[in-house]
């Protein structure tokens, strides 16, 4: 219950932050915040029968621009609704280079690191047991940005680990390498600036990840969230 209060709360205490830090006459740094509604399908999961659950979610992002030079920071978590114990956490961080720049256009390109966290306790799997399944590793990223007029933004980033590492952990043991997986996360989003420092974005986060090990280790799981937020400009 402290863990769905915290991620609950998140959201709430980051919109105030933005509310209430002075504005940059920069303007370099753009953050958002955003709650959203999604579903979680896994194919496999610990190599037995998959489960699939509705969620509601919440996240928090900035981009920063600097020359030639895009930073980019992602959390977002997740929590289902249908009764099982069901919760996924992303998170990743990020550096890119601006190669391409045309009219409206500007496409960058850069390496990252990424987080995959999952946990869910239902009895269909090991017999109810609580188990954590989180995958970490290095990943290239393309972010594409496009304007449409002044106000409208529209932008997608896709990020790719394909040599991920994972572990799994229960209430009384952790191995630290089940094995190799990829992971993927993906953001399209549509923003609309309605003030000189305010915004608000309309996005579509998703991720899958694939395990790959002892047979009683596979899994595969993809998952999807419609999010509508806030943004500010400092």
């Amino acid at each position: 219950m402290r863990k769905r209060s915290w991620l609950r709360g998140l959201p709430i205490l980051v919109l105030c932050c933005l509310l209430l830090i002075p504005h940059s006459a920069s303007a370099e740094l753009l953050a958002g915040v955003h709650l959203g509604y999604g579903r979680t399908t896994y194919s496999q999961v610990l190599g037995g029968k998959g489960l699939k659950n509705s969620e509601w979610s919440a996240g928090i992002w900035a981009n920063y621009h600097h020359e030639e030079l895009l930073f980019t920071g992602l959390y977002h978590g997740s929590l289902g609704l249908e009764g099982a114990e069901i919760s996924r956490h992303l998170a990743h961080v990020g550096a890119n280079y601006r190669f391409l720049e045309q009219d409206a256009l500007q496409v960058y390109g850069g390496l990252g690191y990424q987080l995959v966290s999952t946990r869910f306790q239902t009895p269909e799997i090991h017999s109810g047991d609580r188990n954590t399944l989180t995958g970490h590793g290095f990943a290239g990223q393309v972010v594409v940005d496009i304007g449409i007029t002044e106000e409208v933004h529209t932008s997608a980033m896709v990020m790719a680990s394909p040599w991920a590492t994972w572990s799994h952990g229960t209430d009384t043991s952790t191995d630290h390498d089940i094995g190799s997986g990829s992971a993927f996360l993906y953001r399209l989003e549509v923003s609309y600036e309605f003030s000189t420092d305010f915004g608000a974005h309309l996005s579509l986060v998703g991720n899958n990840f694939s395990i790959q090990g002892d047979s009683s280790i596979n899994t595969r799981s993809n998952s999807a969230s419609i999010n509508l937020g806030v943004t500010r400009r400092f």
